[in-house]
């Protein structure tokens, strides 16, 4: 007999998830006392045996199914012992059902009996290609009758003994395919993800688990309320809660959801697999009310029903939109709304019966919704390889909030309320709960009150050369007096290219004349400068010992501009009565940065006073920076990074150590470093290895450790923990003062988590500008003291009711359900592959523990099977499958862009002419005559040119073009495959190396 394509299917899901019971339904009975094991097997051989479709065996070989019916007079089912040893009775049940059937021709069912202490339990385990949900009722139905005429002595009523051929499922009608057709013309079902599900594996093994919520009366009143507003049945109502939920989590808008239909009609006591699931197409659009998408609903939903009797499996390969059938690119929602099915008390040859619930440990979808109008209950069955149990026990919480909010006002813009619940507005209004006083609202007032607390202690630390705080303040009044008497008067932009000992001095001393500190590194390119003095309109130019600037970058400016005054810090007077003391206004403009635009230009960050000293006190008292404390810093001169240094230590009385050159990259000079000046905190510089940390991390007082951006690996983090290293992890932008996030390291290693700092707010967005709840990814937004200044209008700091103004960083992040941010790697930098989602960012901090690695960049380039050089292999052992470079090309230097960063845009040129030159331009299929017959097996199958290199499933291919290719294969070859080796060898060439193994 031949096998539909429903059956294939199935058939096909046991061969991608071997081993297991996924394709299994189980029954169970407790009785209240003790069954009779001769009635009891007299009775199942007669409902078995009268049943075609439970003497239906099948025989798999190759890629073809074969299925037989045998004769009821040879066919039995033996009555098992069941075991009931294990932690709890529900897990004994799924243990028993969940064993496999092999499609060998045995029966497809199988019977446990166990004798407990308050009754007898039976419990069947059938394979869906004989049965579903509906055949369980019917199973029931037909054997307590017969058990009940033969446990009395009497006849078996005639009807119970009637033999039931099996449903022979009616011929798809051309009406339908023309239905299914039209609606689902234009689906693109690759935007059915939703933003908390995790990377999906290329094979899958579908473990599922339940989460059960039930609806509070005010949920079930919103319920009624919104049937009578949308004039549409309860099922319409909770598919449109379900829709609108799904596109609040990133699913959608163009949604298909998959729903199970009986499709028996007038055969209502078939029992067998006659389940078709429809695809039901809703698209939500959040900006509507929910009356208008409950209506929607509704019209598809019913449209589905009237053609459900064509079974969307029957149309593969007739509508471009349907893809692979073990996991179809059609849905990857279930909406299974089921009929009221109440059950009358169950009696068995006079004693009571109750059915027992038995779970089965798999989900063939992401999500499923179970419910019914008969239970105030609603169940989410779920795939545990995509989703976490918090995040679909949370989305039940906010299913039920949807429909309370729904029913309030039908026409209130659903995105407005839709996937929200009180306890995710509790956890982000706690995070954010972060505004506090400052007692010194700047930088430079807290350093004055050291300064004349404590003169005589020492500030910056160069080597043998230490510079007190009596001595910074003298000199910045100096180089205050200087600027002035330059005529540098209050919001001047004042350029300071000096070394890092004098960075101190001439930063206070610029906010002493009321001006804004633009810091210039000597050594770029005098091009570059000279855009940044052009471009910030800088007054003067104050240079340190032994700069001599303006002779190579005065050239370079503009013939109609006029050259700043260069003024030299040795030639700043004493300091006396005309010496400026501006102590700077919180708002006004402290520091001023550039990097480096897409054209080449300087892009300023211009950041306040009050940002600068609400981040730095923060860090302050969350490193425990006091008087006296060591902050040794890394960062190279003139970036930020080493302004930030500077700030921590000088505004809470501590002293900044600046690392020698032979010190930053780790080793003993580092290790010298901190002992001889008794350092206890270190900021890494983003791009810095944490590896160079473990050479200075057992010292006796310990190391504190802020570790900004993606800046450490958790291998790294772990080795430091467990040396006594304290790790805190801090996220933040240019434009949001350095640091808007903060937080200690977990056990586990984990630095990329914090809580917005004081003064500082965030929130996730989606595309569209929604907050998101907790949980699912979005951008990384920030508001606060920190925001750089820029005019109110800025289209790069948006303002939103909730926040005011704000910056969206770029940063895919997500909130924990305490309140605390994971920041995941700039969106821009995220690319996919088949393995799932891959963080550039977090390929070069890996590859960066190497010791052989100065600096790393990740670019997403054509990748090529040469052998692997010693960093990728050492890239395999330390990062996930998905992440490990196909190839790693060796420079003597990153280029860079004129503002030190690397320049990646001149990278992908390089790296793709070094893969070009490493890699076989000729075709393995030329020379292997295996693998060119595989290559045209595969443009035959896919109708599409292919080479060795070509992946199957990527360039197309189904699990059902998988069975067709295994079997294509066995004839060529002899060899027979797995359907499951297929797909962990999809193209020709790996396919022929497993062929001849």
């Amino acid at each position: 007999m031949n096998t539909t394509n429903k059956e294939k299917a199935l058939w096909l899901m046991d061969e991608l998830v071997p081993d297991t019971g996924i394709n299994n339904l189980g029954l169970a009975l407790h009785v209240g006392g003790r069954l009779r094991p001769d009635v009891l097997r007299a009775a199942l051989a007669i409902v078995l045996g009268r049943y075609e479709t439970l003497r239906t065996v099948f025989h798999a070989t190759g890629a073809e199914l074969v299925k037989k019916v045998v004769p009821a007079a040879e066919f039995a089912a033996e009555i098992e012992p069941l075991d009931l040893t294990g932690d709890t009775l529900e897990k004994d049940l799924t243990a028993f059902v969940d064993r496999p059937f092999k499609l060998d021709g045995r029966p497809l069912v199988r019977v446990g009996f166990a004798t407990g202490p308050d009754g007898d339990i039976l419990c069947l385990g059938v394979h869906h290609l004989a049965f579903d949900m509906v055949s369980a009722a019917l199973f029931l139905q037909a054997f307590i009758p017969v058990y009940d005429a033969i446990a009395a002595g009497g006849p078996v009523p005639p009807q119970a003994t009637t033999e039931v051929p099996a449903f022979a499922e009616p011929e798809r009608r051309p009406a339908d395919v023309t239905y299914w057709r039209e609606t689902l013309r234009g689906v693109t079902p690759d935007g059915l993800d939703l933003w908390c599900c995790g990377p999906r594996g290329r094979q899958p093994m579908m473990t599922g688990e339940n989460a059960r919520h039930t609806l509070s009366p005010e949920a079930q009143h919103a319920v009624v309320q919104l049937q009578r507003a949308a004039r549409a049945p309860v099922g319409a109502v909770m598919l449109a809660a379900y829709t609108a939920l799904l596109a609040s989590h990133g699913a959608g808008p163009d949604l298909v959801v998959g729903s199970p239909v009986d499709v028996r009609g007038a055969n209502s006591s078939a029992i067998g697999y006659h389940v078709n699931v429809v695809p039901i197409r809703v698209r939500v659009d959040l900006a509507d009310g929910f009356r208008a998408l409950a209506r929607q609903a509704r019209d598809a939903f019913l449209g589905a029903m009237a053609h459900a009797g064509t079974s969307v499996d029957e149309l593969a390969g007739e509508i471009p939109e349907i893809g692979s059938t073990w996991q179809s690119a059609l849905y990857r929602h279930l909406f299974n709304f089921l009929p009221d099915a109440t059950v009358d008390e169950l009696s068995i040859d006079g004693m009571t019966a109750r059915l027992l619930t038995v779970e089965n440990p798999y989900s063939k979808f992401d999500l499923e919704l179970v419910g019914t109008s008969s239970k105030a209950e609603v169940l989410f069955r779920y795939s545990t390889e995509t989703l976490a149990r918090a995040d679909v026990e949370a989305m039940l919480r906010r299913f039920e909030a949807l429909l309370i909010e729904a029913a309030h006002d039908p026409d209130r813009p659903l995105g407005e309320t839709a996937g929200w619940s009180g306890p995710d507005r509790e956890a982000v209004d706690r995070a954010n709960n972060t505004a506090a006083p400052i007692e010194l609202p700047t930088v430079q007032a807290a350093f004055r009150s050291w300064a004349a607390s404590t003169p005589d202690a020492p500030a910056v630390v160069d080597g043998e050369h230490t510079v007190t705080y009596r001595q910074v303040d003298e000199d910045a009044a100096a180089i205050g007096a200087l600027l002035t008497g330059a005529g540098v008067g209050l919001g001047d932009v004042v350029a300071v290219a000096v070394s890092q000992r004098e960075a101190a001095a001439a930063a206070l001393g610029v906010w002493r004349a009321g001006a804004v500190c633009l810091p210039l590194d000597a050594g770029h390119a005098p091009s570059w400068l000279a855009r940044q003095l052009t471009y910030s309109r800088a007054k003067a130019v104050l240079t340190g010992a032994g700069v001599r600037l303006l002779a190579d970058v005065e050239p370079q400016l503009p013939a109609d501009t006029e050259p700043p005054r260069v003024l030299p810090l040795d030639t700043a007077p004493a300091p006396g009565t005309g010496t400026p003391d501006h102590t700077g206004e919180p708002t006004a403009p402290a520091c001023l940065f550039h990097t480096c635009g897409d054209d080449g230009q300087p892009v300023a960050t211009v950041l306040s006073h009050a940002g600068l000293a609400d981040t730095v006190g923060h860090f302050a008292t969350e490193l425990a920076v006091e008087p006296g404390t060591g902050v040794l810093t890394l960062a190279a001169p003139a970036t930020f990074g080493s302004y930030f240094d500077l700030c921590l230590a000088l505004s809470a009385g501590g002293r900044v150590v600046i690392a020698p050159e032979e010190a930053r990259t780790g080793g003993p000079a580092l290790r010298a470093t901190a002992d001889r000046h008794d350092t206890t905190v270190v900021t890494l510089p983003p791009g810095t290895s944490g590896r160079i940390l473990e050479d200075v991390a057992d010292r006796p007082h310990g190391l504190t450790v802020l570790v900004q951006g993606e800046g450490m690996s958790r291998a790294t983090a772990r080795r430091l923990l467990a040396s006594g290293c304290r790790l805190h992890c801090a996220y933040g932008t240019l434009e949001t003062t350095g640091g808007a996030l903060s937080g200690r390291a977990d056990a586990d290693g984990t630095v990329n988590q914090g809580r917005p700092i004081t003064n500082t707010r965030a929130f996730v967005a989606a595309p569209d500008g929604r907050e998101l709840p907790v949980g699912l990814r979005g951008e990384l937004c920030l508001a606060g003291t920190g925001l750089a200044l820029t005019g109110r209008d800025d289209p790069a700091f948006p303002i939103r009711e909730r926040y005011g103004r704000h910056y969206p960083t770029g940063q895919l992040a997500r909130r924990r359900t305490d309140g605390a941010i994971e920041w995941l790697g700039r969106i821009d930098r995220r690319i996919a592959l088949r393995d799932g989602p891959v963080n550039l960012g977090d390929v070069e901090t890996d590859l960066l523990d190497h010791p052989g690695v100065t600096a790393a960049a990740a670019l997403a380039v054509t990748p090529t099977d040469d052998e692997q050089p010693t960093v990728v292999a050492f890239a395999e052992t330390t990062i996930e499958t998905a992440a490990t470079p196909w190839q790693v090309v060796h420079m003597d230097a990153l280029p860079r862009r004129p503002d030190g960063r690397i320049d990646r845009d001149a990278l992908a040129p390089l790296a793709e002419k070094a893969l070009d030159l490493r890699s076989d331009d000729q075709d393995p299929a030329a020379d292997d005559a295996l693998v060119g017959q595989l290559v045209e097996m595969w443009r035959q199958l896919l109708g599409r040119e292919a080479t060795a290199r070509t992946n199957f499933f990527e360039a197309g291919g189904h699990s059902l073009l998988a069975a067709v290719l295994a079997q294509n294969i066995e004839e060529l070859t002899g060899t027979f495959l797995e359907l499951t080796e297929v797909f962990e060898h999809p193209t020709p060439e790996a396919l022929a190396a497993r062929v001849r193994a």
